[in-house]
């Protein structure tokens, strides 16, 4: 079974002229719950299919009881010229829900000190266990397990 998940508009102070005048963004934003061995955080991260990985804040590892000190590290980049920012790996829980049915499972992702509008949630970590269909025209992302799912 799917689950249904509606964007969020984010308005804006002026019309947007793609959007034929439009007064807000609307965006696949959803809560997810990050689990770590000293706590749960939620977050409300971007289902963005154009992220690599799964990203939080370093705030999150610290909020959850991981020590990122001798994390595996990478690096990440965004659009345009920008200089990479470091991202330290490690494994987490995540949940999500739509309200009447959810998802749990085990998965890596980065953590970083870069700003954030708010989380990234990518193909490496959470993406990559879903069947993901954006709803354009109603404005609503579906996500299905797939074959590798590892979760309940």
């Amino acid at each position: 079974m799917s689950l249904i998940f509606p964007y969020t508009t984010f308005p804006t102070p002026y019309p947007i002229w793609t959007l034929h005048g439009r007064q807000g963004r609307p965006r696949p934003v959803i809560f997810v719950a990050v689990i770590g061995p000293g706590g749960t955080a939620v977050e409300k991260g971007l289902l963005d299919t154009g992220a690599d990985d799964t990203v939080f804040p370093d705030l999150v590892a610290s909020d959850i009881g991981i020590d990122l000190s001798q994390a595996p590290t990478g690096g990440a980049s965004g659009v345009g010229p920008t200089a990479p920012v470091v991202l330290r790996f490690a494994e987490v829980v995540l949940r999500i829900s739509d309200g009447r049915e959810h998802r749990e499972w085990p998965a890596r992702v980065g953590f970083t000190s870069a700003p954030l509008h708010r989380p990234l949630l990518g193909f490496a970590g959470f993406l990559q266990f879903f069947t993901a269909t954006f709803h354009g025209d109603r404005e609503l992302a579906e996500l299905t397990v797939n074959g590798v799912y590892p979760g309940k």
